[in-house]
């Protein structure tokens, strides 16, 4: 049986999914049977409007019965339907045309309206149309009608033939919240031949000439029509739209596009933020003309249009902004975030500059947690922000100012895991390295507390990074035995936390003393049989065959002792087991570093013959050797550094750590 569709009266008509807006006069001729009117009392206060519960179109829902028929049209119907076969349907009988033959539907619900409009055959819906008893109103399994079709496929004189009967329902909405014109502009955003947007383009213009409410109308992405085009900066659609809803009744809209039947403020998509995000300035431009409410709107952030294009990047955008209504930039959203704290958390610098240049005082804004412009661009990791801020001499106030929690920039970057922006700040000697906050810490007492039972890489970079600039703990530190940061600084370091680690490393050293002494006793080229040097190694006199035997040699012998280390430290003193561990670890990376370099030597002698190739392999082991070199120079050296020269040496390894790890992965989203 057919379902029932409920329709509201015209003065009580909203605009909601599966709404419909208005009844035009020629409805008020009988409907099908298989409609159902719902009486509403002529008036209703504000107070009942909002208290009843919101009507939608009944959506099919399939038997979950075992046993259950679905809907079947006639072979000849359907393939006449396809064939777009007028003559089948005006020889039908005139009793088939009242009865049963026309309002039979395919297992999708599917009339044979709707066939003939999703293929554009547009005098069968001509025909369909002089006989009407309301089919052009059913909906199929997707709650969609015969206009939703034609839309959706691209037919253009199919729905005009379509519109003059269902103009009031062209805001009618799917089981997504789409209108006509929702399916319209979403296939021509999506396609990418001219001649398709080119077709769907034309379609989307009539659709709002010929309803201009429809524009304002969301869908269950609480995106309107008039929403999709500015955000993907559709100048030509958005003046249209706005123009032909000058001339219509907005009382139902609050702020142009809040429909207030639809849905809450806080989940509406504003449409002067979808300008912005399509970074259209024409698009923007027209949006912002509509009134002056525009450039007040709110999302559900509290983030006005300033402090989302601050947000996003988009320079022009602000500028156009700042000039239309400057003292936006100094209202903050519900985060308490001014456009120049938003534009700085997010690593925007043009932006930044942009405001500090047109209004020198907004550096002295606070957000709700008395944090400046550094402070969040710290805590956020922005280090380029964070670099071309300390470079600003009038700036200088901000590098040791404190928020409410009495934390300065370095504690916030060392709370934030930001090793890059540690490194930064500890490099600035206008940076207070002692500073103290209202829980009398230190940047490296806040590095120092860490999740879980041993601390991340990128927690233990930022914890470098604070060692290597001196940075020392509050007078009462919390460092666990072996100098490492501890998240329980009174517990006593546990042995079976270093067990895996002297077993890694000892199987290391053990592989690498196995293949070092092999190479040993079968060296490149081989043996020399002939007297007076037989047994004697035929490359003895190249210096790269030299270099081979040393790097051996070398490596045999650093592997060796490597794991004599950890053989003691297998005796289960702890204090013997962090004295092998700090022996072993360089140690063995020396190993590493002549056993890459004997390779290097060794494959350059064996394809010496080949000067491209010789070189080729000369030139890919020394950059190997100096990449392996910097990698583990920061393992080696001590956590602190007395002088100075020694934290200079390690500043390119430790960048390359970062950069490896990909530690200073929250300062990528600049743009």
């Amino acid at each position: 049986m057919p379902r029932k569709r409920s329709y509201s009266s015209p003065q009580t008509h909203g605009v909601g999914p599966r709404h419909l807006l208005v009844i035009d006069a020629e409805m008020d001729r009988e409907l099908p049977k298989d409609l159902e009117i719902v009486e509403e009392p002529e008036t209703e206060s504000e107070e009942e409007i909002a208290a009843r519960p919101k009507r939608k179109l009944k959506t099919s829902k399939i038997s979950t019965d075992v046993s259950r028929r679905a809907a079947n049209m006639q072979p000849d119907l359907y393939m006449a339907a396809k064939r777009g076969d007028t003559d089948f349907i005006k020889n039908l009988k005139a009793g088939d045309l009242e009865g049963p033959v026309l309002s039979q539907k395919t297992p999708q619900l599917n009339t044979v309206l709707h066939i003939a409009a999703s293929l554009g055959h547009s005098q069968l819906v001509e025909a369909m149309l002089e006989n009407d008893h309301g089919q052009w109103m059913e909906s199929n399994s997707a709650d969609e009608l015969a206009v939703h079709v034609a839309a959706s496929c691209g037919h253009l004189s199919t729905l005009k033939k379509l519109a003059p009967v269902s103009s009031g329902f062209l805001t009618i909405q799917n089981n997504e919240g789409n209108t006509p014109l929702h399916l319209a502009l979403i296939k021509k955003y999506r396609a990418v031949d001219l001649v398709l947007k080119t077709k769907y383009s034309e379609i989307a213009d009539f659709l709002v000439e010929t309803n201009p409410e429809a524009s304002y109308c969301p869908n269950e992405e609480h995106k309107s029509p008039l929403y999709m085009a500015a955000e993907a900066g559709d100048a030509e659609m958005v003046k249209l739209m706005i123009e032909k809803a000058d001339g219509i009744n907005m009382a139902m809209v609050e702020g142009g596009g809040r429909v207030l039947e639809q849905c809450h403020y806080e989940e509406v998509k504003l449409i002067a933020h979808a300008a912005i995000t399509g970074k259209n300035r024409d698009v923007l431009d027209s949006v912002m003309s509509e009134g002056p409410h525009r450039i007040k709107d709110r999302d559900s952030k509290g983030m006005t249009p300033l402090s989302y294009a601050a947000s996003i990047g988009y320079l022009e955008g602000v500028r156009y902004l700042l000039n239309k209504h400057a003292d936006y930039i100094y209202e903050s959203d519900q985060n308490g975030f001014f456009p120049i704290h938003t534009a700085s958390s997010r690593g925007h610098i043009k932006i930044v500059q942009e405001f500090i240049q047109k209004f020198p005082d907004s550096v002295e804004l606070l957000n709700h947690q008395g944090r400046n412009i550094l402070h969040v661009a710290a805590m956020s990791g922005k280090a380029k922000v964070v670099n071309y801020m300390l470079k600003m001499p009038e700036l200088e106030m901000l590098i040791n100012e404190k928020d409410e929690d009495g934390n300065a920039s370095l504690h916030l970057a060392s709370k934030g895991r930001h090793p890059k922006v540690v490194s930064i700040l500890t490099w600035d000697k206008r940076v207070d390295l002692k500073s103290l906050n209202e829980e009398g810490k230190t940047a490296l007492d806040i590095a120092g507390k860490y999740s879980g039972k041993v601390p991340s890489f990128r927690e233990r970079l930022t914890w470098l990074a604070l060692r290597y600039a001196c940075v020392s703990h509050a007078p009462s530190p919390s460092t666990t035995e072996d100098n490492l940061p501890s998240s329980k600084p009174k517990e006593a370091p546990n042995l079976d936390n270093y067990k895996d680690r002297v077993n890694t490393l000892l199987l290391v050293a053990t592989l690498v003393a196995t293949v070092t002494f092999a190479a040993g006793f079968t060296v490149p080229g081989g043996n020399d049989d002939s007297d007076p040097h037989k047994g004697m190694a035929k490359f003895l006199r190249h210096h790269l065959f030299q270099v081979f035997i040393i790097s051996n040699t070398i490596a045999m012998y650093s592997s060796v002792t490597v794991v004599v280390a950890l053989i003691w430290a297998q005796l289960g003193d702890l204090n013997l087991v962090i004295a092998s561990l700090k022996f072993a670890v360089p140690t063995l990376g020396l190993a590493l570093i002549m056993v890459s370099s004997a390779f290097m030597t060794g494959s350059y002698l064996m394809v010496r013959g080949l000067n491209w190739l010789a070189y080729v392999v000369l030139i890919i082991g020394s950059i190997f050797l100096l990449i392996l070199t910097l990698l583990f120079l920061p393992l080696c050296l001590p956590s602190s550094l007395p002088h100075p020269i020694f934290r200079y040496i390690v500043y390119y390894p430790f960048c390359l750590l970062v950069m490896v790890t990909r530690s200073n992965t929250n300062d990528r989203e600049e743009k």
